[in-house]
């Protein structure tokens, strides 16, 4: 599933956005997240990036949880429902049975976002379960998702927590004064 997913959004994005990761005069604010090691990083040609994170011990082809954080090329314009609605359609046909949640939508910052729950209950390519968040935000030239995935029914404690985290994430542009970043910002990782 995870191969599925980074070949749809490597269609539209494919993209690192790190903690003040910049596209231009855009960030990507994220929180550090201790004890996760960044396993894996890819820039395309056109401009889209991927970082991927794992727990310390693990790697991308070995993992029980994983820290993705893309952007897209530039110019991709999409809302987060439609952005992230094509994830979800490949999701559920790459899993017989998965299901899909919309959380919240709304604007943080001045931006459109969305947050949006994937289950899987048996991933065909990994043989387990896989539990998938994802928060898509709309940028004024590039399009940006932080996903967070268990391969395993995660408790509840660990879903608020990531919940809280990916509400913590946020864009801003370092130039502009519609979508001003704040003035501190927690180290980057």
């Amino acid at each position: 599933m995870r191969y599925v997913i980074a070949s749809l959004l490597a269609s539209l994005l494919v993209a690192p956005a790190a903690f003040a990761q910049s596209t231009g005069s855009e960030q990507l604010l994220r929180p550090q997240v201790p004890g996760y090691v960044k396993a894996f990083e890819n820039t395309e040609a056109d401009g889209a990036r991927l970082w991927e994170y794992v727990p310390n011990g693990e790697n991308v082809q070995q993992w029980t949880e994983m820290l993705t954080v893309t952007a897209s090329r530039p110019g991709v314009q999409a809302t987060p429902r439609q952005f992230l609605g094509f994830i979800e359609r490949g999701w559920k046909g790459a899993c017989p049975g998965g299901e899909s949640s919309w959380i919240r939508e709304g604007e943080e910052n001045g931006y459109p976002f969305a947050l949006l729950m994937l289950t899987c209950p048996n991933n065909p390519a990994s043989g387990k379960p896989e539990y998938t968040w994802f928060k898509g935000i709309q940028g004024e030239n590039h399009f940006y998702v932080v996903q967070k995935a268990y391969r395993f029914a995660p408790e509840r404690e660990q879903v608020v927590s990531w919940v809280q985290y990916l509400s913590k994430v946020q864009l801003c542009d370092a130039q502009g004064s519609a979508h001003p970043c704040p003035t501190t910002r927690p180290a980057a990782r």
